[in-house]
């Protein structure tokens, strides 16, 4: 049976008072943090009420944002909770708990005893969206129910996206044809959706649709916020996402599925309106209050277990194939300080979304100051890939908004056995077999025999098989075939796809133009052999990825003597 919450459990009724609004700072300092106090139980009937024959439940994780503290014996616990925090639990691996009418996670306790406020530090703030109404006085019981589950095997499935990001309907439109309507009815077995950020692309008024749209899917969703989240108005960071909190809950926080352990960080630092950290008005970040949260989070968890950790903005992202100039994305300021907290864990990775041109994955390593067992900081492809107003348009009206590096648009199926992530791209437009993941091309293209000819007409002399395998990277491996020879290793490099150069020019300053083209971090090249006879020729391509997952494409051209 399916519980939906949309509200928590709360054992007093709700009373306005006035109070000051005080900057952020871990709550044990602040002079109008109050000791909160509740309980998590196993809700048996699952009707969301505690009763005197339900059971606490020991060892449960709640948090106020800054500090943690675990559920005694008995299921009860007690943290200090000031006004404009959230108050949350880490769902435990071994249950599930109550989701509201879309499917969101109901997991927090937002403490705004006034709401937002409207005054902070001096300045008048008008918000242009809907922020969190009055709260009232904090409840003598603050309880979080947990339902049985038979759902915390060691092998499951999940779904990554990132930058659904639509700015307008149509935009939404768009993201309901491509992503929700293939993922109607579940056809992957996924146990819950990651949003990696960038829900909207800052029209915050879309919130209600796109939650709706996603909870179709019928399994839970989590979500980030991302540099396109945020109240713009706000004269700080903290309060720049306070739309978000209203609709989604706490911005960083974590939870437990199988033997992986989620964090979600906010890693989008905002300046305030008007501001800027001297090149850009936010900035990838994870601030001091965050990494004390995420190190106290983090002494709960033994060190043997996966831990995925998911950001908006990459931890770090960057391409070198050891010969031409290396290609970087967005990277997060204090990576370093993220590493020295994750030390003692085997097994991480992580993902992010936040890039337009470029899908990455990076080994973190010795070259990072990383001392332990290497691992992946993975940035996504992104659901509306260069954006929803890129492309020409299919016949359902959708555009073709493929990426800068050449990489189609889609999503991921996240594949989990044990402690070992493998993560599978599904193109758009996408089913539930999920092909086409190469695409493969001739640089130079063939001088055409006639001006309506496709891959006929003659040869340069140094022609090369191009083949961009979608979100790829340096350690996978990629073999062509030509006429039915042996298979030739291809090399890895560092460069743009000419299949998206083509595109660029075809459309150039038109409606329909695509993005710049982007060097890309998942090409391969192999040389075609000079004197090659006139007539057909074709090329078998075969790949091997980093995680073992195989893929083979196929290409024809024809030589001429014209």
């Amino acid at each position: 049976m399916s519980i939906k919450l949309s509200f928590l459990i709360l054992s007093s009724c709700s009373v306005m008072f006035a109070s000051s609004v005080v900057l952020a700072q871990c709550n044990n300092t602040r002079a109008d943090a109050e000791i909160a106090r509740g309980t998590v139980f196993l809700d048996a009937n699952q009707n969301l009420l505690k009763e005197p024959v339900e059971f606490g439940v020991a060892g449960v994780v709640v948090s106020n944002g800054c500090n943690t503290v675990l559920t005694d014996s008995a299921g009860d616990y007690q943290i200090s909770l000031a006004p404009t925090e959230i108050l949350f639990i880490s769902k435990p691996a071994d249950y599930s708990i109550p989701v509201d009418e879309n499917n969101i996670p109901q997991f927090f306790y937002r403490h705004y005893p006034n709401g937002t406020p409207n005054e902070i530090t001096g300045t008048s703030v008008e918000w242009l969206w809907p922020v969190i109404e009055p709260t009232g006085i904090l409840p003598d019981s603050i309880d979080f129910p947990l339902f049985p589950s038979t759902m915390a095997n060691e092998n499951f499935l999940a779904h990554g996206f990132a930058d659904t990001q639509a700015q307008y309907g149509t935009g939404q439109d768009m993201v309901r044809e491509e992503l929700v309507n293939p993922l109607i009815g579940n056809p992957y077995g996924a146990k819950f959706g990651l949003t990696v950020g960038d829900v909207v692309f800052d029209n915050l008024g879309l919130y209600e649709r796109h939650k709706a749209m996603m909870g179709l899917m019928d399994i839970p969703q989590w979500y980030l916020p991302g540099n396109h989240d945020m109240n713009f108005e706000s004269p700080n960071g903290y309060f720049a996402n306070e739309t978000y909190k209203k609709h989604f809950g706490p911005t960083y926080y974590s939870f437990d599925y199988g033997n992986v352990h989620f964090v979600m960080l906010n890693n989008v630092e905002y300046a305030g309106e008007g501001k800027d950290f001297g090149r850009s008005e936010y900035r990838g970040y994870i601030n001091p209050i965050q990494l004390q949260w995420l190190q106290s989070d983090l002494n709960h968890i033994p060190p043997e277990k996966l831990l995925v950790i998911a950001s908006h903005i990459p931890l770090i992202a960057e391409a070198d194939d050891g010969i031409s100039e290396p290609t970087a994305g967005p990277n997060t300021e204090n990576f370093s300080e993220l590493l020295q907290i994750l030390e003692p864990f085997e097994h991480i990775y992580g993902l992010a979304g936040h890039d337009t041109s470029n899908s990455f994955k990076v080994e973190v390593n010795h070259n990072h100051g990383w001392t332990g067992s290497p691992w992946i900081a993975h940035t996504l492809a992104e659901v509306r890939g260069s954006g929803w107003v890129r492309g020409p348009k299919d016949l359902r009206g959708v555009r073709d908004a493929m990426m800068e590096d050449g990489n189609p648009n889609g999503f991921y199926v996240l594949k989990f056995n044990n402690t070992k992530l493998t993560p599978e791209f599904i193109p758009f437009p996408s089913g539930p077999d999920g092909t086409n993941r190469m695409r493969i091309m001739l640089d130079p293209i063939i001088d055409q025999a006639e001006g309506s000819s496709i891959h006929r007409g003659s040869l340069s002399d140094d022609t090369k098989i191009v083949v961009n395998l979608f979100d790829g990277g340096v350690r996978d491996m990629v073999w062509a075939s030509l006429d039915g020879a042996a298979d030739q290793l291809m090399t890895y490099t560092v460069r743009t796809d000419p299949f998206i150069e083509l595109l660029f020019e075809e459309f150039l300053n038109s409606d329909d133009a695509y993005p710049t083209p982007d060097r890309s971090s998942h090409i391969w090249e192999l040389p075609l052999p000079a004197g090659l006879n006139i007539g057909l020729h074709h090329i078998v391509v075969s790949s091997t990825d980093e995680f073992g997952q195989t893929q083979q494409g196929t290409f024809s051209f024809e030589i001429t003597n014209d």
